[in-house]
This record gives structure tokens, C-alpha cells and sequence, in this order.
């Protein structure tokens, strides 16, 4: 009897044993595995907590965004290409939010291309993005909006000579500003060299800026070296101040014959010249000046100078009173696309007229079909105001 008791208490001291290990091999799964037996029943709600945050780890949030307009206006009937940039480059969602100070004026599409509405001309906006990760970042920009060209109605190119000079130019581009209207400024480079700021702001405007050579110097007179030189330091000026390279020019005087065109095509430059000119420089008066640019017809290429001081009344009056009468300012190169015209580089033009056409502005001129320096005022004639010194513009 003794002896079997003996046998029982052995076998449950393997059995107690036996669980002993049991449990400390369960204990040992449970910590490895991080699950217990209620998790397991309920769904494994911790195991799924634990995989939440490691998809949130996994996750890359923006750290900067920008986004950069290739200009700072645009036409309605036109599109931009904006250039949106993150980092980090493996941002997990780049996704935008886009949104205008003004509802319903500018759409933005997924690739980034901007198309203004058809009501959204003549207003100033702000366009914004916004990531949609969570990190709060955003980006935004200034955008003027002019309204869209209609081919069927009257146009004309204001054009400004000689400039900049800020104490007048500025001035000026506030009128053009305040109507939402466009000009043509054809700066002298020494000049544009001295205020980039002005030219900088005629170009972010949308004015078109264009060369009227560096010094003014009388082109059909100048050596082959020396007519190089000229052209050559005016479109590096200009470029430099504005960021783009001029592809107008106006010739000072201007005097044209094949050799200047030939030059101007090496710089990729058409020679502008003007239909109505108001003479500014002779009458020094505003009221001479505004009554001359209201005498303007559709397709004309308007000539002024943007450094008088007497000008400035007469460009605040004008510019208003041109659009009353049903009239849209345009760059020259805005008047001439929507005429179908081509500005080409080495050719000379004078206007646009809807109902004619002139061979003789589309094509580079001969020797004798330029416009001859007899047919304009000699230097001896000029206003020394209208040469535009560096006197004029420091004093």
C-alpha cells in the first residue's frame, strides 16, 4: 500500500512539473508574439493597433512646397504651366488643394496647368496650395488677370521711347495698371542698365519691353563693329534687367537701311517703327500730346517717349479715355498676332490694318525701301531732352 502511494505522488510530481513547463512555454510564446487570448478572440485588436502605427511611420509628410508661376500674368484665353516642387521627393501623398482669393476666376488642373475664366479678366488674384498630408504646408502667388483680345475690335500698340526713367516710367505704368492696359516700352539698355527695377516692372506687368539699341546712337551711320556693339549691349541690358531677351526694336530716328536689318536679325530683333507719331518731343505740352494719341485708329503703332515729365499728364488722361471709346492696348506683338502678322527677325513694320496688307512690312528692306534718316528730323533738329543722356535720368 505504502509502495503504491509512493508511485502516485511520483506521477504528480511529473504532472505538476510537466504543467510548470507548459506555462513558462506559453508565457515565453505570448511576450514573442505580443498577442494574448483575448486579443485573439476579440479580433486581434492589439496586433491591428500595432500595424496602424506602423503604416503612420511608414508615411512621408511634405516638409516644403512650392509653387512657381512661369510669369506673373496672363490673358484670358491663354494657360500656364506651373511648376509645383516638394520635398522630401518620396513624399507618400502630394496631393494639392488649390484655391483663389475670388471664387470661380482660375482653374487648376491635376498636372498643375492654370486656365483663367472667361470673367476672370481685369482682376488681381492670389492662387494658393495647399497639401493635403496633414503637415499644413502651403504655397501661393500673385496672378493679374487681362482681359481676352477680340481680333474684331479696335486696337492699337502705345509705344514709349528711351526710357527708363523712374520718376516718370513709374508713373505711367500705374495708369497702365490701374485700366489693366499694355504698352510697349522700347528702353535704351545704358538706361535699363541704370533702373532694372522699372524694367523689371514693365515686364512683370506684361508690358512687352523691347531695345531701342544702348546710347541711341544713329544705326545707318555706325561701322559694322560699332553697329554690333550697339545691339549687342542693349539686348544683354535688357535681358539682365528683365529676365528676357528683348525680340523688338525700335531704331533710333528710325533710320533703317538692309545693313541694320541684317544686324537686327543676327539678334534675333524685328525693327519696329511707328504710324502716328505724336511729336512729344516738340510740343512739350500734354494737351498736344493726348489730343494726337486720340486721333489713333485701329492698328496704329502710337510713338511717345516715357522720360518727359510733361508726358505723365497726358498718358493718365489717355490711356482711360482710349478704352471709353472702345479701343484695347496692346503690345505691338499682341496687335500683330491677332492680325495674323508675323514680327519676323530682320524686317522692319510700321502698323497693322485689318483691311490692307503691305508686303514691304513683312519682308526685309532693300537700301532704298528702309526708312532713309532724311525722312526723319536731323540731330541738329532733335531736342537734346529727346536723345536721352545720362544727365536726363540722374539729376
Amino acid at each position: 500500500m505504502k509502495k503504491g502511494v509512493k508511485h502516485y505522488l511520483q506521477y504528480a510530481v511529473i504532472l505538476i512539473v510537466v504543467i510548470i513547463l507548459l506555462c513558462g512555454v506559453f508565457s515565453i510564446v505570448k511576450r514573442l508574439t505580443g498577442t494574448s487570448s483575448t486579443g485573439d478572440l476579440s479580433g486581434n485588436k492589439a496586433g491591428q493597433e500595432e500595424t496602424t502605427e506602423k503604416k503612420a511611420d511608414n508615411s512621408v509628410p511634405m516638409t516644403k512646397l512650392t509653387v512657381t508661376a512661369p510669369q506673373t500674368n496672363i490673358r484670358v484665353g491663354e494657360t500656364m504651366k506651373l511648376d509645383i516642387a516638394h520635398q522630401p521627393k518620396n513624399a507618400t501623398n502630394t496631393e494639392l488643394k488649390w484655391s483663389c482669393s475670388e471664387k470661380g476666376l482660375v482653374k487648376i488642373s491635376a498636372d498643375g496647368t492654370l486656365t483663367p475664366s472667361a470673367k476672370s479678366g481685369k482682376h488681381t488674384v492670389k492662387i494658393t496650395a495647399e497639401a493635403t498630408d496633414g503637415s499644413g504646408l502651403t504655397a501661393s502667388f500673385t496672378l493679374r488677370i487681362y482681359p481676352e483680345i477680340d481680333p474684331s475690335k479696335p486696337m492699337v500698340a502705345i509705344t514709349f521711347d528711351d526710357g527708363p526713367n523712374p520718376d516718370t516710367t513709374e508713373i505711367m505704368l500705374d495708369a497702365l495698371e490701374e485700366n489693366y492696359a499694355k504698352a510697349t516700352f522700347f528702353c535704351l539698355g545704358q538706361n535699363a542698365g541704370y533702373y532694372p527695377e522699372t524694367v523689371k516692372r514693365e515686364q512683370e506687368l506684361g508690358m512687352e519691353v523691347g531695345t531701342h539699341t544702348h546710347t541711341h546712337q544713329q544705326l545707318t551711320k555706325l561701322s559694322s563693329a560699332a553697329l554690333t556693339e550697339e545691339m549687342r549691349k542693349s539686348v544683354d541690358a535688357i535681358q539682365a534687367a528683365s529676365g528676357v531677351s528683348p525680340v523688338l526694336m525700335r531704331p533710333p530716328y528710325g533710320a533703317v537701311n538692309s545693313t541694320v536689318l541684317a544686324e537686327a536679325k543676327k539678334h534675333g530683333l524685328c525693327a519696329v517703327n511707328w504710324s502716328l507719331d505724336t511729336e512729344d518731343w516738340k510740343t512739350k505740352n500734354a494737351d498736344d500730346t493726348y489730343r494726337m494719341v486720340m486721333t489713333a485708329t485701329d492698328g496704329d503703332v502710337v510713338l511717345l517717349h516715357d522720360i518727359h515729365e510733361y508726358n505723365v499728364a497726358a498718358v493718365q488722361r489717355f490711356v482711360p479715355d482710349l478704352i471709353a471709346e472702345g479701343f484695347q492696348l496692346v503690345t505691338v506683338s499682341e496687335l500683330y498676332e491677332a492680325r495674323g502678322e508675323t514680327l519676323d527677325p530682320g524686317t522692319i513694320h510700321y502698323r497693322t490694318d485689318p483691311t490692307t496688307e503691305s508686303a514691304g512690312e513683312t519682308t526685309a528692306a532693300d537700301e532704298e525701301d528702309g526708312a532713309d534718316v532724311n525722312d526723319y528730323p536731323d540731330e541738329s533738329d532733335v531736342d537734346a531732352s529727346e536723345e536721352t543722356s545720362t544727365e536726363d535720368l540722374t539729376e
